[in-house]
């Protein structure tokens, strides 16, 4: 049975009122990685990284989550012993293909840490095999993955859910989940908007999605500059936010400089808007307690 929000995963809860900012690491392009198939780090650079993070957690109030991206089962094994002795955040699972994704499901379960994981992703394409795994693995919480070719309209991420990815979580013993409706260009931020308020109001799932991948897809065809790409990361994250999205995925985590204080931002302002309706709001770690008075 499926647990309704707010929810925790380790230190991160979902569905609180307030986005839980993910970033991305041990990407393509990430120089912190000595060797992708092995699993080598820079330690040095990464807990410098990891503990900028700590420093706007604690500064802005909002929690954080940690993307894993593996090319090999053996660097996924890696990184989650290296990530699992430098920091407390969850981590999300999220190799690039099945087996590696695999491995590191048992490597979570292995190493006791399986309650503060999560597989990212479920989708359409997730086989038997993998499903079984994760159920083995007692990994209980996952991004159900709404991005595919049949699903671009609100109402057809919700035919999608309803029609087969949460019968999938059920035969993985996921008992916690949230929707990544998808985004890859500037044109279907407004789709994801509108799909996040849909999916929340009808099924009662924390949803959100990734908009860096559209912020940076011009970067990599050099259209704009990297000062741009953050700019317009920062548009589409308030974009999102505005719609109620319950976790992003801003990109790669040494974007957390740039990122944090302008979600804060935009949730304090949120929350300010909220109390002036008559909603109560309790948690006096949020930023409109924690971060907006400092910049009084």
């Amino acid at each position: 049975m499926m647990v309704k929000p707010p929810f925790a995963l380790g230190s991160a809860v979902f569905g609180a009122g307030k986005p839980v900012l993910v970033g991305s690491l041990f990407y393509k392009a990430d120089r912190k990685v000595l060797d992708h198939k092995r699993g080598e780090v820079n330690r040095n650079v990464l807990t410098r990284e990891l503990r900028a993070v700590e420093i706007l957690k604690e500064r802005v109030g909002l929690d954080h989550a940690i993307d894993i991206i593996a090319e090999t089962p053996k660097a996924m094994e890696s990184y989650l012993a290296i990530l699992a002795e430098y920091t407390e955040d969850p981590l999300l699972i999220g190799g690039l293909n099945e087996e590696t994704r695999m491995a590191g499901y048992r490597k979570a379960k292995e190493m006791g840490i399986q309650g503060r994981c999560g597989v990212n992703s479920v989708a359409p394409a997730t086989s038997e095999e993998e499903l079984v795994s994760i159920n083995e693995s007692r990994i209980k919480f996952a991004v159900l993955q709404t991005l595919d070719p049949s699903a671009v309209y609100p109402e057809e991420k919700l035919s999608l859910l309803k029609g087969g990815l949460l019968c999938k979580c059920e035969k993985a013993g996921i008992d916690r989940a949230v929707v990544d409706v998808g985004i890859i260009d500037f044109t279907s931020a407004w789709l994801a908007a509108e799909s996040i308020k849909r999916i929340k109001a009808e099924l009662g799932i924390p949803a959100g999605c990734a908009p860096s991948n559209a912020a940076y897809q011009p970067l990599g065809t050099e259209k704009i500059t990297r000062k741009s790409a953050r700019s317009m990361n920062v548009a589409l994250n308030t974009v999102i936010q505005l719609a109620g999205a319950d976790f992003i995925i801003y990109g790669p985590l040494k974007a957390s400089t740039y990122v944090f204080e302008a979600a804060a931002v935009v949730e304090g302002i949120k929350a300010y808007g909220a109390r002036l309706g008559g909603e109560k709001m309790m948690d006096r770690s949020h930023p409109l307690f924690k971060f907006l008075p400092k910049l009084m």
